[in-house]
């Protein structure tokens, strides 16, 4: 098994699946395809490009879908807005999965100290 596939146990069988950086490669140019998509004048591909930009979950996608929210077309606004929201909850639960990896940072620390010196004591 080459290094963009690990094993995963589902039930008792080992599946082969793609691991998350050969994943994360492929996504890339296929978030790059699609927001070449959103140039298109055929509305449904545009329509198209728009949903599978959401269920990318792409942050950079954001950018290209924001101008789309004050279309003149109501079904190009609604859209946008669903995938920006489907982009918005996928990095929320990605955020909250990755472990604080400053957690004992010096940075921190001072930061803290300086916000607590900084408040009125009442």
């Amino acid at each position: 098994m080459n290094s963009n596939w690990e094993k995963k146990t589902i039930g008792d069988e080992d599946v082969p699946v793609p691991s998350a950086s050969a994943v994360t490669r492929f996504r890339k140019p296929l978030v790059d395809y699609l927001i070449s998509g959103l140039e298109e004048n055929d509305k449904w591909v545009r329509i198209l490009a728009i949903d599978l930009l959401g269920s990318a979950g792409d942050p950079r996608a954001v950018v290209y879908l924001k101008p789309l929210l004050v279309d003149r077309d109501r079904d190009l606004r609604t859209i946008s807005a669903k995938a920006m929201d489907m982009i918005h909850s996928q990095q929320d639960v990605v955020s909250r999965s990755q472990p604080d990896r400053c957690a004992s940072c010096m940075i921190r620390f001072i930061a803290e100290e300086a916000l607590t010196q900084g408040k009125p004591r009442g």
